[in-house]
């Protein structure tokens, strides 16, 4: 019975993707209004560039972008960009305070390097366009599917929680997370907490649907040993069904997988990690909490 009533499930959660998405622009526009925003002008620091940029100013501009890239997760920095004629840096950021920004724009790398000095000055953000690229999801999304299947000896309460709160997931899933069930809260969970924020784990991924303690989806995203694919997103989706008093069973799915090399390579880590991870999710309701080292 599952199995035929799932495209019509597949359908209603496409929906609730773009309500999910609005409900983050909305939860957004309210937090701009609690923040500060500067507007930032960077400035090249000699004659030239950077049209005549060394090897050494390329390596520094790449830490650059990835330190802003970092930000741009955080949700610190809202646009940047190169602006030409006369040619400067642009960067607008969304800060709790002054000191902030100032510490933020100290630790930029190209500044620190001595390859720009910066302006800063206070402004108001009236005005900003939601934009959810395309780029981000499978053009073409094939009809693979990784699927699991667990049965455990617990209430249907505990198992929920289990997946859906921070302490929870921390008993199996791995010892550092963020969850916030709500539509659009963060499901982040994080493998590599020596790496800066961005490269640690699921940062950027969202619950997009829930039914308590019946259904939870969330996306989820590539780690970042695969490169490019790291901005990729894909959808998972649990299904919670009681047994009995002391029985749950819990469905996975895992799917929006695109064609090609790069997409199979994904493809092929998750079908090997979610195998892990539902070992230790079992392991866990039989012998307790994984004791993280």
């Amino acid at each position: 019975m599952q199995a035929k009533i799932l495209p019509v499930f597949i359908l209603c959660l496409c929906a609730s993707w773009t309500l999910a998405e609005l409900c983050c622009a909305s939860q957004e526009s309210d937090r701009m209004s609690e923040k500060e925003n500067y507007f930032i002008k960077l400035i090249g620091t000699r004659e030239g560039w950077p049209e005549n940029m060394t090897d050494d100013e390329a390596r520094i501009m790449g830490e650059h972008f990835l330190y802003l890239k970092n930000l741009v997760l955080q949700k610190k920095v809202i646009t940047a960009g190169p602006v030409m004629d006369p040619v400067f840096g642009l960067i607008i950021l969304q800060v709790d305070s002054e000191e902030e920004a100032r510490e933020i724009m100290e630790n930029e790398p190209s500044v620190v390097q001595g390859v720009h000095t910066y302006e800063m000055q206070p402004m108001h953000l009236s005005l900003l366009a939601d934009n959810y690229s395309s780029e981000k999801y499978a053009k073409k999304p094939t009809d693979r599917v990784i699927h699991h299947e667990a049965v455990v000896e617990a209430s249907l309460d505990k198992v929920w929680k289990t997946w859906t709160t921070t302490e929870g997931v921390k008993t199996f899933f791995s010892p550092h997370a963020r969850i916030d069930l709500r539509i659009g809260g963060p499901f982040e969970i994080y493998f590599d907490t020596g790496q800066p924020y961005g490269s640690r784990g699921s940062e950027g991924c969202v619950i997009l649907s829930y039914l308590p303690k019946k259904m939870l989806s969330f996306s989820w995203n590539a780690p970042p040993s695969l490169g490019e694919m790291r901005d990729r997103k894909t959808h998972a989706v649990l299904f919670f069904e009681p047994l009995d008093s002391a029985r749950v069973k819990v469905s996975f799915d895992h799917y929006g997988w695109g064609e090609g090399e790069r997409w199979d390579e994904v493809y092929e880590y998750f079908d090997r990690a979610w195998t892990y991870v539902f070992g230790n999710f079992e392991k866990r309701f039989k012998e307790g909490p994984l004791k993280w080292e």
